[in-house]
């Protein structure tokens, strides 16, 4: 091919939309092109015509395909897309463009060694230009008198569920890259946004908000495109515009120099990275391939409701039909007079409460007569067992306290309405129910809460694992804190089939860690160290809190055969479902002031607006629709009405009592780092 691009060069004119700074020659598919910029450089151009696949590379990025790397052709869609900040363009966002190394990924304890999180020293980095980002997005999208994209509120929630995550999720490295990859691409597509919002595009639109003469190039990522009035926008704006047209319509274009296209700077292998998803998308169409990036960032499996996924997992045989419970009264109900856990529940009976020493060991060595009667004997000197009352809160040192709403709530919940559901699966917890902990010998105390410390990470991982069932009952996860987690008795006995359950449902967790087995459990007593009141009280709040947290999502699913994640996260005090920071444990449902407590109440209330139950709504819960001012009497009414309708709630789909949230009274030291 032969053409002179610099037939027309003429330096002392200024330059148009079509003219060009410098020019290039490229082959587009078989058609001989020329390409023409106001910018100094020309990229190479990507496969803008012919079908080719997208995949992630080894830095879990996608290439020429990534918009944060590489130009893109121009579309409507995504037209802020060349407004992505250039590599290297602003200090404040060169984190953005950082890439992981396994020495940034803080591996979990010995037990979960292939489990881990990005080192809070990285997300003291990243935070910083996110929180900024975030805040001024907010302040537009409260003071802007022309309607925004959605694109905001889409970009702003994947920020928002990408630092939620990084924080909180122990996952795999490889899942670990892919989580900052995908929130460093969001942040500087929404930076593009923003800026194209409230700098490019009005340059565009308005003539007396045009670029001044002399006004540089933005130092940005920039588009391709075939569109002239795409070209003359861009040009407009300052945003760098690679202009593509076929080589026969040359004719009186101004190009003062011709350069080699730029290959990309970045080095990956191009083979697509084997332990990721396979290729998200495959044509030619960049609004496609862009929505596909968006949906493979957010639609990576982080966690889900445990209770719908067991259920889809493992059907059980329906049990036989329980009797039905005891009606609660207005009065106290001894102990001793509750029924006691039957196969329905599945959960032996507890002692409570517990002597201060155990039985003597000498003592059953006076014991005389037969073997059995040594047995009887002998089982008649341990403590009585006797139910504990899971609708009433666990008084123990150890415990945390009571939110007096929630615990009266749970007192007052009339069992003797038949529930929905007699699925076995619904009476299991996500995590162990939180009295396991407490309501123990102060031994046993102390190994449950060490091998908890050893194994949470990889319960929390399960969570993210859409084919792996969490739901547990209160002896399995009894046997787990005891330790005992690997397969045990003759088999065929019910021990050997209880272990073999048990492994089979932490084995996710054991293979994410690379592992075959839970080595070194139960760790012997004599190596547990000691804890304090205080420590236990927030293991056992964070349990509690990650518990009541699910419980309410998947309650809410049901009662309103609606799927609005979101929607129930905003009733939570950081808006998060796992690793909530203990600084929370005094805010949201457990703030001291009824005015704090009082939006998340309402929040709570709206969505009960279209639950469907037995028992009736209380009737204040529909004044939330109306928007009236509260007294502090009333904000009061419709939290005791609030809690005691979850409560009742709760019991009807799951046959069982909710875990309720609970609060720390002592000071604890509030996590730095959470956006």
């Amino acid at each position: 091919m032969s053409l002179d691009l610099l037939r027309n060069r003429n330096t002392a004119d200024p330059l148009g939309p079509f003219d060009g700074e410098v020019a290039a020659l490229a082959q587009i598919a078989g058609e001989h092109c020329f390409i023409t910029t106001h910018a100094d450089y020309v990229p190479a151009v990507p496969s803008l015509q012919l079908p080719h696949a997208v995949f992630l590379r080894a830095d879990m990025r996608y290439g020429t395909d990534d918009p944060t790397l590489w130009p893109q052709q121009w579309t409507e869609a995504y037209c802020h897309l060349p407004a992505i900040p250039a590599k290297n363009s602003r200090p404040e966002l060169d984190v953005m463009w950082w890439d992981p190394s396994p020495h940034d990924f803080i591996v979990g304890s010995a037990v979960t060694r292939g489990l881990g999180r990005l080192h809070p020293r990285c997300m003291g980095r990243l935070l910083p230009p996110i929180t900024d980002l975030v805040e001024r997005c907010q302040a537009l999208k409260r003071t802007s008198k022309a309607p925004l994209s959605p694109l905001f509120s889409q970009l702003i929630n994947n920020i928002l569920l990408w630092t939620e995550q990084l924080q909180t999720l122990p996952t795999k490295y490889i899942k670990m890259v892919f989580g900052v990859t995908s929130l460093q691409r969001a942040v500087l597509e929404l930076t593009a946004l923003y800026d194209y919002t409230t700098i490019y595009q009005p340059r565009m639109l308005d003539y007396n908000a045009a670029a001044p003469a002399g006004t540089p190039v933005a130092n940005c990522v920039g588009a391709f495109t075939t569109v002239p009035t795409v070209a003359q926008q861009l040009w407009a704006a300052r945003l760098p515009i690679w202009f593509i047209r076929p080589t026969y319509v040359f004719d009186s274009e101004n190009i003062w120099a011709v350069v080699v296209l730029q290959q990309p700077a970045f080095s990956v292998p191009d083979e697509r990275c084997e332990q990721t998803p396979g290729v998200v998308y495959s044509g030619n169409s960049t609004s496609a391939k862009i929505e596909a990036i968006h949906h493979a960032a957010v639609h990576m499996p982080w966690y889900r409701d445990p209770f719908e996924t067991d259920t889809q997992i493992r059907p059980r045989t329906p049990p036989p039909q329980p009797a039905a419970p005891i009606p609660r009264t207005t009065h106290p109900v001894p102990s001793g007079s509750l029924p006691v856990a039957s196969s329905f529940n599945n959960e032996p009976v507890r002692y409570r409460p517990y002597p201060s020493q155990a039985p003597s060991k000498n003592a059953t060595k006076t014991c005389s007569g037969s073997k059995s009667d040594r047995k009887a004997t002998q089982k008649a000197k341990q403590p009585t067992k006797i139910a504990r009352d899971k609708f009433k809160h666990l008084e123990v040192d150890e415990m945390p306290p009571a939110i007096s709403s929630w615990a009266d709530a749970l007192a007052e919940v009339d069992q003797s309405v038949m529930p929905f559901t007699n699925n076995p699966a619904d009476r299991r917890y996500v995590f162990p129910d939180p009295a396991i902990f407490v309501n123990t010998t102060p031994e046993r105390r102390r190994r449950y809460v060490h091998h908890w410390q050893l194994l949470s990470d990889g319960f929390v991982f399960m969570l993210s694992q859409s084919d792996s069932p969490q739901l547990m009952s209160a002896q399995q996860w009894r046997d787990i804190l005891e330790g005992l987690t690997k397969q045990r008795g003759v088999p065929g006995s019910k021990s050997h089939r209880r272990s073999s359950d048990l492994a089979d449902r932490i084995r996710p967790a054991l293979e994410a860690s690379s592992m075959a087995d839970i080595e070194g459990l139960p760790v012997p007593l004599e190596s547990v160290p000691d804890f304090s009141r205080d420590q236990i009280r927030e293991i056992v709040w964070q349990v509690a809190e990650t518990n009541f947290r699910f419980e309410f999502c998947a309650l809410d699913r049901r009662a309103s055969k609606r799927d609005r994640l979101d929607d129930v996260k905003n009733c939570f005090a950081g808006h998060m479902l796992i690793g909530v920071p203990l600084g929370m444990s005094q805010c949201g449902w457990a703030a001291p002031a009824i005015e704090e407590r009082h939006r998340y109440v309402k929040r709570t209330a709206t969505l009960m607006l279209d639950w469907v139950t037995k028992s009736d709504r209380p009737g204040i819960i529909r004044r939330v629709a109306v928007h009236v001012p509260w007294s502090p009497s009333q904000m009061q009414e419709l939290e005791t009405a609030v809690c005691r309708y979850y409560t009742q709630a709760f019991w009807e789909y799951f046959s069982r009592a909710a875990v309720v949230p609970l609060r720390l009274d002592h000071d604890v030291e509030k996590e730095d780092g959470q956006l």
